[in-house]
């Protein structure tokens, strides 16, 4: 490929340029600019077509940058109405590929379970497998026609698709499960889209990445979880576990019946990490570029990357043995708190931790797409005090 070539002056390279250029000013362009992909601008700033050839032949076309997702390739194949035979086969090929990468988990896992036989809650916690059964199941709806004479989705592929937009536009389930009704009666009769959210969800919900419930102190003194399991008040503070029982004066068997309908005082979500980062190497799309920063970044002493700063010089240097392998995963961690409704008029907020995989390049490693949320804590404020105590038993 011409952005392999060590000679920037020779003519297959600034045919390739200029063939670049050509496909990005004709998707992309605003205002005659667009994101320059040279190896000092990295997709972050807006250049003009002359700026940014004279970039590439002079600095370089980024390494690894093959994808063109800034300018105009993802774009084209997400907004494309009509779609030909050799796409149709290539997004076939994508959910095909997606579910043998969730097989492969199996394998993933089993060297996991080994590692980890001397501590069984481990291994419950974090053993996340797509069963045979369930694998072929997908595999199954993967081939299923969405009406019958569809050929541009199938039943798992449309489902995927839809659910993917109703995240990251964040509709509710009741608004998502009214579509689907509509889309029901919309599309020709024998069709297999699912009726509700619910059923979609549980479809779906087969690819495993899901989330627990931990319920901690009210005082952010202990998570009620491992040694703590089965404990009701909290062991430091003497907090109760539970919210307050508010049927006091009721009948014995009215108040047998309460017991049985206990609420935890306050209850965080953990999204285990392990199976999101086995993800990330079991994937086709994402293996080869988790070892980015130590084989393709450049080093020339400028800093570009999270590599090159000196943080994380000193944190090789503190942990040798972790860094020498460069598949070892060096993740940020961001907070920030939120209110879950969208609304002022509403005080309940929450604080969610993001960790970001750096180990990515540096156009996709600050990409929502490819954050990961690790935890959900609910609470107007947050110490450094409360989150030390809720890590450090979330490991």
């Amino acid at each position: 490929m011409w952005i392999n070539l060590t000679s920037r002056a020779s003519e297959e390279y600034i045919n390739g340029v200029t063939n670049f250029l050509d496909f990005a000013f004709a998707k992309l362009s605003e205002d005659g600019k667009i994101w320059c992909p040279c190896v000092k601008c990295v997709n972050t700033y807006r250049v003009s077509r002359r700026e940014a050839f004279d970039h590439i032949i002079c600095d370089g076309f980024l390494k690894g940058y093959v994808r063109w997702i800034f300018h105009g390739k993802t774009m084209e194949v997400a907004t494309s109405t009509v779609i030909s035979n050799e796409e149709e086969i290539v997004f076939d090929n994508d959910i095909h590929e997606l579910l043998h990468d969730m097989m492969a988990e199996e394998d993933m896992n089993a060297d996991v379970h080994i590692m980890q036989s001397e501590d069984s809650h481990w291994g419950q916690h974090y053993t996340h497998r797509i069963h045979s059964d369930n694998f072929y199941n997908l595999l199954k709806d993967a081939k299923v026609e969405l009406y019958p004479g569809c050929k541009n989705f199938t039943k798992f592929s449309f489902a995927i698709y839809l659910f993917h937009i109703k995240c990251f536009n964040g509709w509710t389930n009741k608004s998502f499960s009214a579509l689907l009704e509509l889309l029901k009666l919309v599309l020709p009769e024998g069709n297999t889209l699912p009726r509700s959210y619910q059923e979609l969800k549980k479809m779906i919900s087969a690819l495993s990445l899901g989330y627990e419930k931990i319920h901690a102190c009210p005082n952010d003194c202990i998570l009620f979880w491992k040694e703590n399991a089965n404990e009701d008040k909290c062991t430091k503070c003497g907090a109760s576990r539970w919210k307050e029982n508010l049927n006091v004066g009721k009948s014995d068997s009215e108040d047998a019946f309460t017991k049985k309908k206990k609420k935890a005082a306050k209850i965080l979500q953990w999204f285990p990490l392990i199976p999101r980062l086995q993800r990330l190497f079991m994937s086709s799309k994402t293996a080869s570029l988790m070892t980015w920063h130590e084989h393709e970044r450049t080093k020339d002493g400028c800093q570009r990357h999270s590599a090159d700063s000196q943080s994380w010089k000193e944190l090789d240097s503190r942990y040798p043995q972790f860094s020498s392998d460069p598949r070892s995963v060096q993740l940020g961690l961001a907070s920030d708190g939120f209110n879950p409704f969208k609304t002022m008029t509403i005080v309940h907020s929450a604080w969610h931790v993001i960790l970001i995989p750096y180990n990515l390049p540096l156009w996709m490693c600050m990409k929502q797409s490819n954050f990961i949320l690790s935890l959900l804590i609910p609470g107007s404020k947050r110490t450094w005090k409360q989150y030390r105590c809720i890590l450090a038993n979330v490991d």
